[in-house]
């Protein structure tokens, strides 16, 4: 196999934001994979959903400002001044 291939895993952050884990139903074990979810129910029962885990708001140090949804790559500063950061997310 000429190369390697980058997968990009969602959940990590290194790249982009990471998404949402996943919540377990604690009745019936389904996995809910939706973060827009208001009413907090499982699709599969109806039982209730443990709570959103959101992630902590920081300050990203390359565009020094805070972030709502921290990706890895404002952890530290940037070799070169950067004037936005396409995945910005305002408080």
């Amino acid at each position: 196999m000429p190369g390697s291939m980058h997968v990009c895993n969602p959940y990590c952050g290194r790249c982009k934001p990471p998404k949402e884990p996943l919540r377990v139903c604690p009745t019936c074990g389904a996995y809910d994979d939706s973060e827009h979810s208001e009413h907090g129910t499982c699709k599969e029962c109806g039982g209730i959903l443990p709570p959103r885990v959101l992630p902590q708001p920081l300050l990203c140090k390359r565009i020094n400002q805070m972030c709502a949804r921290p990706c890895k790559q404002g952890e530290k500063p940037p070799r070169t001044p950067v004037a936005s950061c396409r995945y910005h997310t305002p408080l």
